[in-house]
């Protein structure tokens, strides 16, 4: 099996929530920079040939490095140059209210745009601006309004009145509008005519109307170029807040088509432009923008290039980028062709054209992913140094795409080095290298990819975490199709289907069954050569780091620990999280320092043990039952000599050896004493590992040392009584102060 040797960059604080970030790349805050510091040095010129968020430029240029950014879309550049400039909110205040103050129809535009929109209350009838009013898809007018009434505080989904359609009518037939909205874009031909149509059919009549209206009125205002700029980026966030693609009840929801929702919201526009400001304010130093030829200065900044340039020599010719670090966004067709509408809006026909190709195709499989990749990498590579590093991050990736950016990259000359993933994060990191090293000649077997990842993984894996470490393998192999013209479309069905067959093999892997989040998994079913679960190994090195008694940052720790497990084994951040909390506390001097805990020193654990010990001794006195010891066990025997049960004592979590070796006796009761500090942390190992999760299931029993030590102080112990107790203490439940059953 090929290494995957790169380390996974956990975020610094969450991901960046932009305007049209339903529609974006996910970008997860310092994961770019934090490359970067390691892989380039300050004042070297990196680049992003897709272009696909700006806040990778921006993070880039703001720790001193120059990047080339591929200028494809109109939008993604209207956002890079409106986040470059980092606007205060009173200067964005400024301009929307310059906006709202222009004179229409004899009246301010915030007067005629709230008389749009307005409503009255149902409870006080004073009149108030909604928030928006909620629409069935294909329906002639709303169902309800939503409001909270800063008059009476009457809020929720109300019914619509007979004004509020009166409102709506008086708008008049709007055909007008729409058909201009429609000649600010339209170029093509009539498939183009079509993705057009589709587009403005996710606006509602009054929505297209304030839509032109914005725009006539942008285009009569006296701006300065960086104020219109600025205007523009503010009212391309009205335009997408102006379509239908907003589920009604609110949900987190990536629009990839161009599909309605079955209930949605229509959303006051008039407090969309109010509001825009806070969206759009952006963190840092600002950052130089310029266009390609002049580079960025020393110091930082970015430099915008048409995609096209790509094509020419010349692009790459005065200085060749040290890196290449990019995001893969997925097809989105939904936001392509928006952009293209809006485009049109703000600039005219001629902005649409690096769009049209969007407006041009509506289906994007994997194939075409792949070709789409290689495509952009592949006329890149001549004018770059032999060695060059490329990092992506691909969010919201799945099987066949990954397989497409693994395959497209490969074309292109790229040899995947390492990739690594969180499943909660939703995101893979892979890095490459131009032609660092030819194609390994060994035949790969994807049966001994899967048995090789469960052994060094140590506990079972689910599909998605088994397919997608296929795929790594396959990339960092070199096992995959040279050149597009032999790239078979079957290919991934051919890969999913083997795979498929060797899960379904129950002399090779055993399943665990499951309708929870991740799905079943598979665990070996000749486990004999397996390491030890790698849940326990980060357990005990975050143990062993906080041992040292030194006050440990949270986000250094989770990258130190990431940086030792690496690639296909990346722990999740939850369970590094909750060892951390199971043997540290928050340090009082330091902000997100953490302090080792005084009782888990190794000398308080060690008499913790034995006092444990001492206290089975004393309760198997009282409950007369006999105690031996049996090597890591302690068992307690029947008057008949029948093990009734088997006491293991441990201070960490690493259990799965306990209960793998341990006989299935029947009539045996197994348990396990832990200190009281690892509930949380035992719960997740639980919940996470579906073989102890089994075991838990069958006579299998979790006891915290608190409740031994009560268990000690009773007088009158019994067998039965003690049976009881055993199940009324579990790893996440805190026990009132009085013992209930004692």
């Amino acid at each position: 099996m090929a290494k995957n040797d790169l380390p996974y960059l956990p975020a610094f604080s969450g991901f960046y929530d932009p305007p049209l970030g339903r529609f974006l790349p996910a970008l997860p805050k310092g994961v770019i920079s934090q490359w970067l510091e390691v892989n380039t040095k300050p004042g070297d010129l990196v680049m992003d040939p897709l272009g696909a968020n700006p806040n990778s430029a921006i993070e880039a240029a703001q720790i001193s490095r120059r990047v080339l950014f591929a200028r494809n879309n109109p939008i993604l550049w209207l956002m890079l140059e409106a986040f470059a400039t980092v606007p205060s909110n009173n200067r964005l205040r400024g301009l929307v209210n310059k906006l709202l103050l222009s004179r229409y129809l004899g009246e301010t535009l915030d007067q005629h745009l709230q008389s749009i929109y307005e409503t009255a209350c149902n409870l006080c009838g004073k009149k108030i601006q909604p928030l928006g009013y909620v629409w069935e898809k294909d329906g002639e007018i709303p169902i309800a309004k939503l409001y909270t009434c800063p008059h009476c505080g009457d809020s929720g989904e109300k019914p619509i009145s007979t004004p509020d359609i009166q409102n709506l009518e008086r708008l008049g037939k709007i055909g007008l509008h729409r058909t201009r909205a429609f000649q600010r874009v339209m170029q093509g031909g009539d498939y183009e005519k079509e993705s057009i149509e589709a587009a403005l059919d996710c606006y509602l009549p009054r929505a297209i109307y304030v839509c032109m209206l914005l725009v006539n009125r942008l285009e009569v205002l006296m701006l300065e170029k960086s104020d219109r700029l600025l205007l523009q980026a503010i009212l391309v966030s009205v335009f997408d807040q102006a379509n239908s693609l907003w589920h009604w009840p609110e949900k987190d929801h990536r629009h990839l088509q161009l599909s309605l929702p079955s209930r949605f919201i229509e959303k006051n526009l008039w407090i969309s432009l109010d509001t825009a400001p806070g969206i759009w304010r952006h963190e840092g130093d600002a950052v130089p923008v310029s266009y390609w030829p002049k580079l960025p200065p020393p110091g930082g900044g970015i430099c915008l290039y048409q995609r096209r340039l790509a094509d020419q020599k010349s692009l790459l010719e005065a200085e060749k980028p040290t890196a290449l670090v990019t995001i893969f966004p997925r097809p989105n067709q939904a936001f392509w062709t928006l952009s293209a509408l809006w485009s049109g809006w703000l600039w005219g026909q001629k902005s649409v054209t690096s769009m049209r190709s969007a407006l041009s195709r509506r289906r994007y499989d994997w194939n075409w992913f792949a070709q789409a990749i290689r495509a952009s990498f592949q006329t890149l590579a001549p004018g770059l140094t032999q060695g060059t590093r490329v990092f992506g991050l691909f969010p919201q990736s799945t099987p066949n795409f990954y397989l497409g950016l693994q395959t497209g990259m490969h074309m292109a000359g790229f040899i995947a080095s390492g990739a690594a993933s969180r499943l909660a994060d939703d995101l893979i990191q892979c890095q490459w290298t131009l032609n660092s090293r030819s194609s390994s000649t060994e035949e790969l077997y994807l049966r001994s990819l899967i048995e090789d990842y469960l052994k060094n993984r140590g506990e079972p894996a689910n599909y998605l975490e088994i397919i997608t470490n296929c795929l790594t393998e396959l990339g960092i192999s070199g096992k995959l199709p040279d050149s597009a013209s032999v790239l078979s479309d079957s290919l991934f069905s051919e890969i999913q289907n083997e795979i498929a067959a060797i899960l379904r093999d129950g002399q090779f892997l055993q399943p665990f069954i499951s309708t929870q989040s991740g799905g079943s998994q598979w665990w070996l079913c000749d486990s004999r050569s397996a390491q030890i679960p790698v849940s326990e190994q980060v357990e005990l090195s975050i143990r062993n780091i906080l041992i040292k008694k030194e006050p440990v940052v949270k986000n250094d720790l989770e990258k130190q620990v990431c940086r030792l497990f690496r690639g296909n084994l990346t722990p999740p951040a939850e369970l590094i999280k909750l060892c951390l909390e199971s043997y540290a506390d928050p340090d009082q001097k330091a902000v997100h320092h953490f302090l080792l805990h005084p009782d888990e020193e190794l000398k308080k654990r060690s008499l913790d043990l034995t006092e444990m010990r001492s206290l089975l001794t004393q309760c198997a006195q009282k409950i007369k039952v006999n105690e031996e010891s049996n090597g890591g066990s302690i068992t307690w025997k029947t008057q008949k000599n029948h093990i009734a049960y088997r006491f293991f004592i441990v201070d960490s979590c690493s259990i799965s050896k306990i209960i793998q070796e341990t006989p299935s006796d029947e009539g045996v009761s197994n348990v396990i004493l832990f200190p009281g500090s690892r509930s949380r942390l035992l719960a997740y190992r639980l919940n996470y590992d579906p073989r102890l999760e089994a075991a838990s299931e069958q006579n299998w029993y979790f006891v915290k040392f608190r409740t031994l030590r009560r268990l000690a102080q009773q007088e009158n112990l019994t067998l039965d009584l003690w049976k009881e107790i055993l199940i009324s203490d579990p790893p996440l439940w805190d026990p009132p102060i009085q013992f209930q059953l004692l």
